[in-house]
């Protein structure tokens, strides 16, 4: 098992596709001048958050938990593609406690949140190759699925960084992970999708991050149209971890291609505006085309944050390492950009 902590406080960087033991409290937080935190300030600079999207040939549905040690949040939406964003969730909390529990192991934990109108429950387990969704918003959004996955039968990206001399991240990405069974309800009607055209894109990130964290993310999850059979998946990350070791990976079939860092162009005044996305080797060269957006401003005392996750479609061709370039067309996902002070 792949420790990320040694006794001499050494953090193991690198690419990782075996369990681990995410020992993050045996970590000596340091600050600028390498001196210890301790107490309440060490709590208080460990994040993590979880999103989960499930996108079917009709709509999507999104969900997210954020577990700061001095806030939570919960959020979901459903966004159908014709119709634009027509639910959105949103719960927030300080101090995470009964309502909110968020265990900081990425390979198997439990996630629960509960108040008096919603429940949310998302269950991970690498050794059982399994991954569940219960959520419940407000009884007015429902969804149940069951999805396998798994380090071997999925190839995760999951790659461990320093997000600054002292600090540093873990996160996991996946992407066209194929529904076991999925149920959607919104207000008390099951919605109609085609199961055999629906997939899940799979985040997961805990650690030590950056007081002031930005980043540009994109992420992809569907099925080809053209022969109906073949999974695409990616994600790609900048103004992150470029330094060590990428969050940049595309999927097809299951099979994993790491690609180096990748370069965004979009207008900052109108997120609308098509994107683009590329890397300098040629093996990703991408169009987005926004047609909607879940966004948040926060501006607070200890905690600031904007936030703008564009919906949308993506074009454009992949290259992997072994085989000729797939063409993309039509494939749902996601552009953001966010910018945190936490």
């Amino acid at each position: 098992m792949y420790k990320i902590i040694e006794a001499d406080n050494r953090v193991n960087y690198g690419v990782i596709d075996e369990p681990v033991a995410f020992n993050y409290k045996d970590y000596k937080l340091l600050n600028f001048f390498g001196k210890e935190i301790k107490g309440l300030r060490k709590k208080f600079a460990f994040h993590r958050f979880n999103f989960v999207g499930v996108l079917t040939d009709e709509f999507m549905v999104c969900f997210a938990a954020v577990g700061l040690e001095y806030l939570y949040n919960c959020f979901g939406y459903l966004f159908h593609y014709t119709d634009g964003l027509i639910y959105e969730f949103d719960v927030k909390g300080l101090r995470p406690g009964k309502k909110f529990i968020f265990p900081a192991d990425p390979d198997e934990y439990t996630i629960q949140f509960k108040n008096r109108k919603s429940s949310c429950r998302i269950s991970k387990s690498h050794q059982n190759g399994c991954l569940d969704l219960d959520l419940n918003m407000e009884g007015r959004l429902r969804l149940k699925g069951r999805f396998t996955y798994g380090l071997k039968s999925h190839s995760p990206l999951r790659v461990l960084n320093p997000s600054e001399p002292y600090r540093w991240t873990f996160t996991e990405k996946c992407s066209a992970i194929i529904p076991q069974s999925l149920e959607i309800i919104f207000k008390e009607k099951k919605l109609g999708f085609d199961m055999a055209k629906t997939t899940l894109l799979y985040d997961w990130s805990g650690g030590y991050m950056r007081r002031e964290t930005n980043w540009y993310w994109a992420a992809l999850s569907g099925i080809l149209s053209k022969d109906h059979k073949t999974r695409v998946g990616a994600n790609f990350a900048a103004l992150t971890n470029e330094s060590f070791y990428p969050e940049n990976a595309f999927w097809i079939n299951g099979k994993r291609t790491r690609v180096s860092r990748t370069i965004y162009d979009f207008d900052f005044k109108n997120l609308y505006r098509p994107w683009h996305v590329w890397d300098e080797d040629g093996r990703v060269d991408l169009r987005f085309f926004p047609m909607g957006e879940r966004s948040e401003k926060i501006n607070a005392l200890i905690l600031k944050s904007s936030f703008h996750q564009m919906i949308g479609k993506f074009e454009g061709r992949f290259t992997p390492l072994e085989g000729d370039p797939l063409e993309i067309q039509d494939i749902y996902g996601f552009a953001e950009f966010h910018r945190a002070l936490w």
